[in-house]
């Protein structure tokens, strides 16, 4: 300021100043406010800013969280309840209604955070839930409902020979909020089809994948159906979800013959009853296909000689007579057979597609079975 306004200044308080000295006190800053304005504010906003701290709302009551798993409420398991300052961590248990109630001295408005820990005899992964509490009494709520999985076959999935072929499929596990870590366990193959599947286990995430492989190896004729369940990892393994059944299909035909090529002479044979022997060559061929086939015998009495069935692969009586079945892959087999009272009946069953068939035979050629799948 100048010198000459700053003397104003003093002037125009000098009878302010005069009245001090009457009180015997003389406030010299007085004159140094007049002429030096930076000892002071001169306006308001010159004014040093104090920052203040972010205000916490505050409410009392409770907050609530409830588990259920199975459809069913959970009891005695740990829960805990972060209010949004984070400052400090409460812990509850489910009661048999399967809720865990907090009582903090106050209740923060704001965004709260509640966590299931991993804790046994409990079968479920850390799970986490955060939810805005404004009033007292608002309840947050675990549920291990709607799993589902979800198979991404491959492309194409179908066997183009008896090679067989590797096949792996995509799998999508999504789940509640409530987690619940699973493995995977593939039903039942046809023969020389065999599964795998990793990781060991999976599903600590809300939403996680794994891989299930498929392989028809050595010699494979059908197709694959099968499906995939995620079980619990509990002592006794509860199915949490399933995916659609899935069908490895073969874009080949398989055909199986059996036949009966009888031998001359043939004999009979004069017990209590007029009894056949025939022999002859049992052929079992066919393209396409990797199947054994059974093969047994019945013959028209039985009060008399008991028939036989006698072959490379064991011999065994008629089966009218209590006998069983012989089982034979594709290959040519020098047979006996001998029937009481009359020509004996052979039949084949396919032990890949279940067809059976039958014949009366005699010295001279017959089919027995003829079949393709």
């Amino acid at each position: 300021m100048p010198w000459r306004a700053c003397l104003g200044e003093i002037m125009k308080n000098f009878l302010t100043i005069i009245g001090y000295f009457l009180f015997g006190v003389v406030p010299i800053s007085v004159f140094m406010a007049a002429c030096n304005p930076k000892t002071g504010p001169a306006t308001p906003y010159d004014m040093p800013f104090t920052p203040t701290p972010t205000q916490i709302v505050r409410i009392t009551g409770a907050v609530n969280v409830a588990v259920q798993d199975k459809s069913q409420a959970v009891t005695g398991l740990t829960v805990y309840a972060i209010p949004p300052s984070g400052a400090a961590t409460y812990s509850a248990a489910t009661t048999t209604t399967g809720i865990a109630t907090f009582n903090p001295p106050y209740l923060e408005v704001g965004n709260w955070t509640f966590v299931v820990p991993a804790q046994t005899p409990y079968p479920y992964a850390p799970s986490t839930i955060t939810m805005p509490v404004s009033v007292a009494n608002e309840q947050a709520n675990f549920n291990s409902a709607g799993a589902s999985i979800q198979l991404t076959p491959p492309v194409p999935a179908a066997i183009s020979g008896t090679g067989g072929g590797v096949f792996v499929y995509g799998v999508s596990y999504s789940q509640g909020n409530l987690l619940v870590p699973v493995k995977l366990a593939v039903s039942s193959l046809p023969a020389n089809w065999s599964a795998s599947y990793g990781p060991a286990t999976f599903g600590f995430i809300a939403n996680d994948t794994a891989t299930v492989t498929v392989t028809g190896s050595g010699c494979v004729d059908t197709a694959a159906s099968f499906s995939v369940t995620a079980m619990d990892l509990e002592t006794t393994p509860y199915p949490r979800a399933s995916g659609s059944p899935q069908t490895i299909t073969k874009n080949f035909t398989s055909n199986l013959t059996v036949t009966w090529q009888g031998s001359s002479p043939f004999y009979n044979i004069s017990q209590c009853n007029l009894e056949k022997k025939v022999n002859g060559t049992l052929v079992v061929s066919g393209s396409g296909e990797c199947g054994t086939v059974s093969v047994w015998m019945t013959e028209c009495s039985t009060n008399c000689y008991s028939g036989q069935f006698s072959t490379p692969n064991g011999n065994t009586s008629a089966q009218n007579a209590g006998g069983g079945s012989i089982q034979f892959g594709p290959g040519s087999y020098n047979c006996t057979v001998i029937s009481d009272g009359c020509w004996p009946t052979l039949y084949a069953h396919s032990n890949i597609n279940g067809a059976t068939g039958s014949s009366s035979i005699d010295s001279s050629t017959h089919t027995i079975l003829s079949t393709s799948y």
